[in-house]
C-alpha cells in the first residue's frame, strides 16, 4: 500500500482538479490517478509533471505509441509496478496491442537486460582470460555477423563460450528480428533498456541499428528524453509504493 495517505479527488482544490483534467487528456486515465493524487499535495510539482508529460508525449519525431513502448521498457527495467501496469494497459487499450505483442516487447526487454548484465562484467576482467575478446574469424562470430549484419562488441567476449554466444544469437534473432512487432520498435525498446542499465556497448550498438533502420539523431534524442522522464516517474511511484489502478 502507499507509504503516504493519498487525498481523494474530492479533497483536492479546483486548480488541482483542472490540471488533472489536462493530464487525463494525455494519459487517457479514467479517473484521477494515485500519482496525481500524490502530486496534488504540491500543485507546483503537479504542474511541472503535466508540462513534461505534454512535451515528451506529443508526437514530434516519434509516435506516441513508440513512446509508450519506451515507457514500458523503462518501467520493466526499473521494476516499477505502477508504471508497468499503466503503460501495458495503455498499449492494449489505445493501440490494440494483443497479449502476444506485449510478450514480444517484454521478451526483448528481458533479453537486452541480460546482455547489459553480461557486458558490465567485461571491464572487471580487463580483457584477461576467460573474458578476452575473441578473433572475429571465430565461427560463432562469423554467424553473428551473417545473421545480424554487424558484430556487436559484446559478442566478441561472449564468444569465449561459443555455445553461450550461439544461444544469445538465437535469442537475439527470436526476440528482436522476428515476430509481429517491427524491428524498429523493438530496437527502440532495446535502446531504452540499455540506457536505464547503462549498458554502454549496447547503447552504441542499438543506436547504430536504429540509424541503419532510418532513425535520425533527432529521433534518438527525443527517445532519450522520454527515457529520462519516465525513469523519474518510476522512481516517484515506486518510492511511494503507489498501487496500480483497477482495470
Amino acid at each position: 500500500m502507499p507509504t503516504i495517505k493519498l487525498p481523494e479527488e474530492s479533497q483536492h482544490n479546483d486548480m488541482v482538479r483542472k490540471m488533472d483534467a489536462m493530464i487525463r487528456e494525455l494519459s487517457k486515465a479514467p479517473a484521477m490517478t494515485p500519482s496525481t493524487r500524490a502530486l496534488g499535495l504540491r500543485p507546483s510539482l503537479l504542474m511541472v509533471n503535466h508540462q513534461e508529460l505534454a512535451h515528451v508525449m506529443a508526437t514530434r519525431k516519434l509516435l506516441n505509441q513508440q513512446k509508450r513502448m519506451i515507457a514500458l521498457a523503462v518501467a520493466a527495467t526499473l521494476a516499477a509496478p505502477y508504471e508497468l501496469v499503466a503503460h501495458t494497459r495503455a498499449l492494449q487499450r489505445e493501440y490494440a496491442m494483443d497479449d502476444g505483442q506485449i510478450v514480444e516487447l517484454v521478451a526483448t526487454i528481458a533479453h537486452v537486460h541480460s546482455i547489459n548484465i553480461f557486458e558490465k562484467a567485461i571491464a572487471a576482467f580487463n580483457d584477461t582470460p576467460p573474458m578476452r575478446a575473441q578473433d572475429p574469424s571465430t565461427p560463432v562470430l562469423i554467424a553473428v555477423r551473417q545473421k545480424l549484419g554487424s558484430l556487436p562488441r559484446y559478442f566478441v567476449y561472449m564468444a569465449a563460450d561459443p555455445t553461450y554466444a550461439k544461444i544469445m544469437l538465437d535469442r537475439e534473432v527470436a526476440t528482436v528480428l522476428e515476430g509481429e512487432v517491427s524491428r524498429l520498435n523493438k530496437e527502440l525498446v532495446a535502446y531504452a533498456t540499455s540506457m536505464v542499465n547503462d549498458g554502454r556497448l549496447s547503447i552504441a550498438y542499438r543506436a547504430e541499428a536504429l540509424r541503419q533502420l532510418g532513425m535520425t539523431n533527432e529521433q534518438l534524442f527525443e527517445a532519450t528524453t522520454v527515457v529520462s522522464v519516465f525513469a523519474k516517474n518510476c522512481a516517484f511511484s515506486t518510492a511511494l509504493q503507489l498501487e496500480p489502478m483497477p482495470a
